[in-house]
């Protein structure tokens, strides 16, 4: 019985040690929170007491990994888990009669007041309706996660992404100050996005307009706020009225050039220019090749004296036919003619000089390919990916289709 009551007197004595360490350390202890509410107190003069006990409050999710699952996976997912997929299939998550007949119900129940944006941003209509509709559907699916946690989950937890998320974060704050709201209340998207057009804080805080003027900015349940601050957000990138997005592109290949004869006004960077304008490359490396490929042809070996009337060979492409001229970027970087000249045909007739981007996807009858223009480029500000820009493109042609071929659309505000 002794054995018995010492060893309990031990337990009991020991117990609120190991409680004490097993206890979880205060998220305001962690070295980058702290840094973080350094900089809410020393630039925006927030108080550090309330702060420090209101982060003490978050729920962050922490990073799970399931069995199976590998690295280069979760990080796909993290990334953007629908950008993975193939553009058929992405195409047919966002493109379907249901979600185009809802966008003509909406689009009738606030045709006055997207008149009324597209006249004031000019941005059209059946663009700011595909925006909305692979969004949140209309404000269907805007999310239920409260915006500070989503934000500081990412900001403190995901080194990668914190210098971001900490950032949205700190606009995220600001704009629960400003409006007076509990940062609570506010809910969004796993990511933290805001309301009907998925704002982030600092977009929200920049771009966000009160189109209904009613004194405040509410994209959760006014259309008519939502609908002006998508326009006024892409007239801000740069939306340019009434020039072209994308058309479909035919291709058929062109014979590679293996040779060309040196004529009048011939250097070698304007040989090299236009053999890489065809099969890509550095200018160094081609100008460098071709002098090795044709000693010949040269004034005493010197570079800046070609032999008129000589036959060059060619170096052969680094890159099999147009390939260089798919990027990863959505700016347009080419010229129209440059994409054209590589075998491609399109119907509408677009300047030969416009700033032209090269768009291949993988469709449901094989291979597709787009060109877009400056505004394609615009829309990707939303979400710089390919198949997120081309999906809200496609959308709004549908919708604006389908809206058109109404029979006796509906009066709205």
């Amino acid at each position: 019985m002794k054995k018995t009551a010492l060893l309990l007197s031990s337990l009991l004595t020991l117990t609120p040690a190991i409680a004490e360490e097993a206890a979880e350390p205060l998220l305001s202890e962690r070295e980058n929170v702290q840094r973080f509410i350094e900089r809410m107190v020393s630039k925006h003069q927030f108080e550090r007491a309330p702060l420090t006990e209101m982060i003490n409050q978050l729920a962050l999710r922490e990073k799970k990994k399931k069995s199976g699952t590998s690295d280069a996976k979760r990080k796909a997912k993290m990334n953007n888990p629908a950008e993975s997929r193939p553009w058929a299939e992405y195409r047919g998550k966002h493109v379907k009669p249901g979600i185009i007949k809802n966008g003509v119900k909406f689009w009738n129940r606030h045709q006055q007041t997207l008149a009324r944006a597209e006249q004031q941003y000019g941005v059209p209509a059946h663009i700011i309706m595909g925006v909305l509709g692979v969004e949140t559907r209309y404000g269907g699916y805007m999310g239920k996660n409260p915006v500070i946690n989503a934000l500081a989950t990412f900001a403190f937890n995901y080194p990668k992404r914190e210098r971001f998320f900490s950032s949205e974060l700190e606009e995220f704050l600001l704009l629960a100050r400003e409006e007076k709201q509990d940062p609570f209340s506010y809910l969004g998207s796993y990511a933290g996005a805001m309301g009907m057009p998925q704002f982030m804080p600092s977009n929200y805080r920049k771009l966000a307009v009160d189109f209904d003027q009613d004194g405040k900015k509410d994209i959760w349940h006014t259309p008519a706020d939502a609908i002006g601050s998508i326009a006024n957000y892409l007239n801000h990138h740069g939306w340019t009225t009434g020039t072209p997005i994308a058309t479909p592109a035919r291709y058929q290949p062109v014979t590679p050039i293996t040779e060309t004869k040196v004529e009048t006004g011939d250097s070698l960077w304007t040989i090299a220019k236009r053999l890489q304008s065809q099969n890509g490359g550095s200018m160094g490396d081609l100008m460098s090749d071709i002098q090795q490929l044709n000693p010949q042809a040269f004034v005493n070996n010197n570079p800046n004296q070609l032999m008129l009337g000589a036959q060059l060979k060619l170096p052969a492409a680094i890159e099999p036919g147009y390939r260089h001229l798919i990027l990863k970027k959505l700016r347009p970087k080419f010229e129209l003619s440059q994409i054209l000249q590589q075998g491609f045909e399109i119907d509408p007739d677009y300047p030969a000089d416009a700033k032209a981007l090269l768009l291949e996807l993988k469709g449901e009858k094989g291979v597709e390919h787009w060109i877009a223009l400056h505004n394609f480029y615009v829309i990707s500000k939303y979400n710089p990916r390919t198949l997120y820009t081309m999906a809200v493109f496609q959308l709004s042609e549908e919708i604006r289709k389908a809206y058109n071929n109404q029979s006796e659309p509906a009066n709205a505000t």
